[in-house]
């Protein structure tokens, strides 16, 4: 028969004469365990006196004055839950019925057990994820293992003797390779080589670790450092395809947006329909015989305000500056874009190729930014670049730097992001030729116009100098109204030039390309072209304006007699007072251009809208030939021109005053050692066409002749002659033909 422990209440066997659990004796539990009582609701024990369960307040009634088991063996729990079962299919009471005293069967509280079964799935939880935790670290170590085996392999074994300074050799080999993955990281050209980068990034972190690991073990440290080696060949191969690539690619950029295929339309004389063409070419229309047209009539792209009309003469409002990024892809080439002379190229740089090392993109030359408009700005990645000597000495004309060889990496050298962005920029900005598709001229030609919207031109303030040329000639006429411009806003303008009858064979072979281009002066002057049209044979101009002209001399202000103004269609020569008018000139920025001989020529730009009569102070100065004069032409213009070499009538033989002005080009080429110089020879057109060529050409001979004479080494002169097919005036007016009369000097290219 079961009793339980006085002093703890555990279950005791007949056979136990003593509690198993407190030590207490068998004869002090059974004699107290008749007097004692529990809570059947807690299982607590009650004291004689107690009325209420001290622990959870249940009334002693409730548990009767019966002992209860608090436990029992395995035996008595099969005897007592076979009784209950019993004594339930007498009553017809569930056995569950016995549970409202919040006890099992076997007298444990059910809180107790349902804590003890989360206890016990805690445990098991924690003890599953360190299983899983401690196979995926043994996983990992046998990886690591594996990756390393084969260098651990050594026939010396680990207990080797060490070489004196092994590791440390190691260990600055892979701190060699580590900086050289780290540079290739940051230049990588794009995610593939980046990609590349990293595996090798990975396999050197396997290599450091087995040198870690072996630090006493030469033998493993040799075969880290063989690794290393076929690690870094597979470096270079990288450098030698992806980095061989890019360097290449970022001094030879994609081509520069041409807009489409040369398909003139012909225009209808309605402006919604003509100008949104990009190219237009119309025959027999209301304002001329011909009329050819490239880029659309758009202000750039910006647009005209509200029935504004670019052919009145009225200027555009300023507007933002073009984005070299965002060339209307429909633009012809050379239109709505920003354009900056030739010699404006702050950088000069090749790609350096040296077997076995990362292709570098090397500095050859700097030229320093000089003053510049807002349209400049469009190179601003190639100005960042050029300040990276500014200690160099510089060419006080050009601002050029010539690096000398040897100089140290941080000023040659320029990355691969930095060359492609100025490289683009400088591409992107670069004179492109306008071209015009004429096709077959009229049967007679009387006039042919050139007209330019023309926007940011400014080289009065900036003294920049454009050449402006037809099919690779120059004409000079074009060059003195371009250069005349002064176009700050940035806003636009239509401007109007007479094409001279001698330039007019420029059109007979059906496309005129024209080009606008400084590559003389390194002046940051931008500038833009919205269209360009050709009139030939134009009619009567729908928005005529009227110009009065005076023109004095520049140093003593009096006025100069029989001077030769031009504008548009219109010549006319001053009077006693140095004054003229010209009538039904095209409205827009009209040009007067005046002239005389022994003066250097001179252009005035005049805003003038439709209906509007204006004036023009033209100032000219004394043209001068010295040496000093002659080098001031060349830096600005390419060239220099000669009047003081004067001839005998229809001879190539010196006239005495002619000796100044020898002496002056024998100083200017003394003074440019090395150089190679065209002399050129220019007649007007009187006469005989081919007698005029070949008169030039034997002029220019002379020169030459009598320059070698007094020392010049004739391999570095040129003769040539242009006879009356270059003129720089009007050889219908005697001052015009004047001023055809020259001998010109060059450098030569």
């Amino acid at each position: 028969m079961a009793s339980t422990c006085n002093q703890c209440g555990a279950a005791l066997t007949e056979r136990d004469a003593f509690c198993t659990k407190c030590g207490a004796q068998r004869n002090e539990a059974a004699a107290s365990a008749a007097a004692r009582r529990f809570c059947t609701k807690c299982g607590a024990p009650f004291s004689a006196e107690t009325n209420f369960c001290t622990k959870c307040g249940a009334p002693t009634s409730v548990a009767g004055s019966s002992p209860v088991v608090a436990a029992t063996s395995s035996q008595d729990s099969a005897e007592t839950s076979a009784t209950a079962a019993s004594t339930s299919a007498a009553t017809g009471v569930a056995p569950q019925a016995a549970a409202f005293s919040g006890k099992s069967a076997a007298g444990i509280p059910k809180g107790a057990i349902i804590g003890g079964a989360i206890v016990v799935l805690v445990i098991l939880a924690v003890a599953i994820a360190g299983s899983i935790y401690a196979a995926h670290r043994a996983k990992e170590r046998a990886a690591q293992g594996e990756a390393i085996s084969e260098i651990d392999k050594s026939p010396a074994g680990p207990k080797a003797a060490a070489e004196p300074g092994q590791y440390s050799k190691t260990l600055s080999a892979i701190d060699d390779f580590s900086k050289k993955l780290h540079d290739l990281q940051m230049d990588a050209p794009d995610q593939k080589t980046s990609s590349a980068v990293n595996d090798l990034d990975s396999k050197l972190d396997q290599l450091t670790l087995t040198a870690e690991r072996n630090v006493d073990n030469p033998a493993v440290l040799k075969n880290v450092d063989k690794s290393l080696g076929d690690l870094n060949a597979a470096a270079d191969k990288l450098v030698t395809t992806a980095f061989l690539a890019a360097t290449d690619a970022a001094l030879t950029p994609p081509p520069v947006p041409s807009g489409p295929s040369m398909v003139p339309v012909a225009g209808t004389g309605d402006p919604k329909h003509d100008w949104p063409l990009e190219y237009e070419r119309t025959v027999g229309g209301p304002e001329a015989d011909l009329v050819v047209r490239t880029g659309d009539v758009n202000n750039l792209g910006f647009g005209w305000p509200s029935n504004f009309d670019p052919f009145s003469g009225k200027s555009t409002p300023p507007h933002p500056w073009p984005n070299i990024n965002q060339i209307p892809p429909q633009a012809p080439a050379g239109t709505d874009r920003i354009i900056i002379g030739t010699g404006v190229t702050p950088v000069h740089m090749h790609v350096e190729h040296i077997p076995g090392k990362r292709d570098r993109i090397i500095i050859d030359s700097l030229i320093k930014p000089l003053n510049g408009d807002g349209y400049s700005s469009a190179m601003d990645s190639c100005y960042e670049i050029a300040p990276l000597t500014p200690n160099v000495p510089r060419n006080k004309t050009t601002g050029q730097i010539q690096l000398p060889p040897g100089s140290d990496d941080s000023i040659l050298r320029v990355s691969t992001q930095e060359a492609e962005q100025c490289t683009r920029e400088r591409q992107l900005t670069m004179p492109t030729p306008i071209v015009l598709d004429v096709g077959d001229l009229p049967a007679k030609i009387n006039t042919v116009l050139v007209q330019i919207f023309a926007d940011d031109f400014q080289a009065p303030v900036y003294h920049s100098h454009f050449q402006v040329s037809l099919n690779g000639t120059r004409i000079p006429t074009f060059e003195y109204v371009i250069n005349s411009l002064d176009q700050s806003g940035p806003i636009g303008k239509l401007v109007t030039m007479r094409l001279l009858p001698e330039y007019w064979p420029l059109l007979k072979s059906g496309t005129v390309k024209l080009l606008i281009d400084d590559p003389t002066t390194h002046v940051m002057d931008g500038y833009a072209i919205d269209f360009v049209r050709i009139l030939v044979n134009p009619h009567k101009f729908k928005y005529q304006v009227s110009l009065s002209a005076h023109v004095t001399d520049a140093d003593t202000h009096k006025p100069i007699t029989g001077a030769t103004v031009t504008a548009g269609l219109d010549s006319a020569a001053t009077d006693k007072a140095g004054k003229c008018e010209l009538n039904g000139i095209p409205a827009g920025l009209v040009v007067a251009m005046a002239s005389a001989p022994g003066y250097d020529e001179n252009s005035v730009p005049v805003d003038l809208p439709a209906g509007q009569a204006g004036s023009a102070d033209i100032q000219l100065h004394r043209h001068q030939e010295t040496t000093a004069a002659l080098e001031q032409s060349i830096a600005q213009t390419g060239s220099a021109t000669i009047y003081g070499i004067h001839f005998d009538t229809n001879s190539p033989n010196f006239r005495s005053d002619s000796l100044p002005a020898l002496n002056a080009v024998l100083g200017l080429i003394h003074n440019h050692p090395g150089s190679k110089w065209l002399i050129s020879g220019h007649t007007d057109n009187q006469g005989n066409a081919a007698h005029n060529q070949t008169l030039s050409v034997a002029r220019a001979k002379s020169v030459v002749a009598w320059l070698k004479q007094h020392g010049v080494d004739v391999s570095r002169l040129e003769p040539q002659g242009f006879g009356a097919t270059r003129p720089v005036a009007d050889n219908a007016t005697a001052n015009g033909r004047f001023l055809n009369r020259r001998v010109e000097v060059a450098l030569a290219k």
